[in-house]
């Protein structure tokens, strides 16, 4: 089994580890600007997530985005954007799709909001993972991500 997820945002990752929880892929998403606005290529992101499954049973967990108080609307469109971009991609693979809160597995894997944990937490269960910078929060959350699916998944994926 192949546990694929997705952190979504503009500086977001996606990650995908197997059920040994090895490293089979950590990178940044891929984004396309056309003057102010950005999202996800869809069809770049098709191409790693059937590059992680290559014939494997597999599923994918995408943190659940949703307007927060207070936020502009610019920046609560082109979030919407961006999740409507990787949902886009991810059903075009037919790969069951969970949407998860990051209430919902920060607290299952004994994190909070704060980035810098997280950072740490990944570099630490994955000390293969290119988690060098400060910036690098995305991938260090798409790898949590991807562990909480495997430590919680009761079921079957698709073939």
């Amino acid at each position: 089994m192949i546990y694929i997820a997705i952190d979504p945002g503009l500086t977001g990752a996606i990650a995908a580890i197997d059920d040994q929880a090895q490293l089979i892929l950590c990178a940044d998403l891929p984004v396309i600007h056309n003057n102010k606005l950005a999202w996800i290529d869809a069809n770049r992101l098709t191409e790693l997530l059937m590059q992680c499954r290559d014939g494997r049973l597999a599923r994918i967990t995408v943190e659940r985005s949703q307007a927060m108080p207070k936020q502009g609307s610019v920046s609560t469109f082109t979030g919407g954007v961006v999740l409507g971009s990787i949902l886009a991609a991810c059903q075009r693979i037919a790969i069951p799709l969970e949407l998860v809160s990051a209430a919902t597995w920060k607290r299952t894997m004994g994190l909070d909001a704060d980035k810098a944990k997280s950072l740490d937490r990944a570099r630490l269960l994955f000390p293969g993972a290119d988690l060098a910078r400060k910036r690098d929060h995305g991938r260090a959350e798409a790898l949590l991500l991807a562990e909480y699916s495997r430590r919680t998944f009761v079921g079957k994926a698709a073939a």
